[in-house]
Formats: C-alpha cells, structure tokens, sequence
C-alpha cells in the first residue's frame, strides 16, 4: 500500500514539475511559428491561426485591444510574452514607463501617457477600464472619467490620488 502511495505522490509530483517547466518559457509574438504557438500552454490552434493573422504587435495587450484573445487568457499568459528583438530596440529608444509619471507631480500616473500595464497596474484598474482610459483620450481633467463614463464613481474616489491629466 505504502508503495502505491509513493508511485503516485511520485507521478503527481512529475506532472506538476513537467507542467511548471512548460509553462516557464516564453514566446516572441511576432516571430514564433504557429506549432510553437499551439504547443504554448493558454494557445490553442484557433488563437494561434488569430496571433498570426494579426502581426505585428507592438505590446502584447494588443491581444485583448484587438479581441484576438480573451482578456481571461491574456492575463494567464501575459508575463510570459515578449517582443521581438526589433520591438526591444524600439522600446529601449521610446520613453521608459516612468514616463508617465514625474517627481514634481509626486509619483502620480498621468493618463493621457500611460501605458495599458501601468494602468492595469492600479488597484481596481482592470484590462477592460484601461483601454477604456487609452480610448478616451486625452483628458483636461482626471474628473473626466466619471463625467464621460470611463469608470464608475467609487473607483475614481479610490484612484484620484493616484492619477493626473497633463496636456
């Protein structure tokens, strides 16, 4: 008895290692071939066929922004996508994320510069409220997105401290 146990706790360990294994690579949307999509744990054939009919992608999130994939899977898989090594170097040319936000406004997110992941990344912000936020663009006032609808009222109290509109 004690051998079955030790056989299973054994095969159960395997699979989780074999699982965590797979899922730790990451793959190059731009550049990937579709049997390395397919094989990508959270892609399937039909995301694939998607990803691939939709090239290039200059951020990952273009995903969900395009309804190429639901935001559910993105967010699963999101860390483990990378750009190609001309959308590195283009990235490393453009402001760094910090952009959006200067000392002399205290550390606060500006919303007309704002990445989608710096956006997300505000509590209460998720995938669906930011592209809302990049939408709307661009903002005089961080009140405009309770008047124009962006995000209800009681989210807006918990994030106003935390943002501004620069023109």
């Amino acid at each position: 008895m004690l051998r079955k146990w030790s056989t299973a706790l054994a095969s159960l360990a395997f699979v989780a290692f074999v699982s965590v294994g797979a899922q730790a690579q990451t793959i190059d949307l731009n550049t990937a071939t579709h049997d390395q999509l397919v094989a990508f744990s959270g892609i399937g054939q039909a995301y694939a066929d998607k990803i691939i009919q939709g090239r290039p992608y200059k951020m990952r999130s273009e995903l969900v922004a395009r309804k190429i994939m639901p935001t559910a899977i993105y967010l699963k898989i999101k860390s483990h996508l990378t750009p190609t090594s001309e959308d590195a170097a283009a990235a490393a040319a453009a402001p760094k994320p910090s952009a959006a936000m200067s000392p002399d406004d205290a550390g606060k997110l500006d919303l007309n510069s704002a990445t989608m992941d710096q956006l997300v990344a505000l509590k209460g912000v998720g995938q669906a409220y930011a592209g809302k936020i990049m939408k709307g663009r661009p903002y005089k006032m961080k009140n405009e997105l309770v008047s124009r609808r962006i995000i209800p009222a009681a989210l807006y109290l918990k994030l106003k401290d935390q943002i501004i509109a620069k023109q």
